[in-house]
């Protein structure tokens, strides 16, 4: 009887050794590269489609904005199936500041902007680049509490607040 038991406690001991490898990994390295794809992705600009890249040919055409946004302006838009609201802080000196929360995730950032067309131009984007398109970005002002940013489907519709 002693025999037959010989040796059963070495499984169970790899069993409680994997788990605790596994638990290991969930919660260490996992994190981590979540951790480090994000920093990637707020590092970035965004990608451009070809329908945006039509939408900012044609707004590059257009006469500059009379009237230049000034304050903060706000919206909320759905990005890839997620409600995102999204400011956009206009100073006087040519400088933009944008915030964004999606999920459970902030981004922040500025940068200073020059007109081409109806197309806002960033440049010395300091923070998450992601938020600033490296083409640019067209801007309609609507009225002096309201601006677009038309995209190939419909305009993000920022208020003054």
């Amino acid at each position: 009887m002693k025999n037959s038991q010989r040796g059963s406690g070495h499984l169970f001991s790899l069993m409680v050794i994997g788990l605790i490898v596994w638990g290991a990994y969930v919660t260490v390295y996992v994190p981590y590269e979540h951790r480090k794809s994000m920093d990637e992705f707020r590092s970035n600009p965004p990608a451009v489609s070809p329908a945006k890249m039509a939408v900012i040919d044609t707004y590059k055409a257009k006469p500059a904005p009379a009237q230049l946004p000034h304050g903060v302006y706000s919206g909320s838009v759905e990005q890839d199936g997620y409600p995102m609201t999204i400011s956009f802080t206009f100073g006087d000196d040519g400088q933009i500041t944008k915030k964004a929360h999606i999920k459970t995730y902030d981004f922040s950032a500025s940068a200073r902007y020059r007109l081409d067309g109806a197309v806002m131009m960033f440049s010395d984007v300091k923070g998450d680049a992601v938020l600033f398109p490296q083409p640019g970005e067209p801007l309609e002002v609507i009225s002096d509490s309201e601006i677009h940013i038309p995209g190939p489907d419909k305009p993000l519709v920022l208020t003054r607040q």
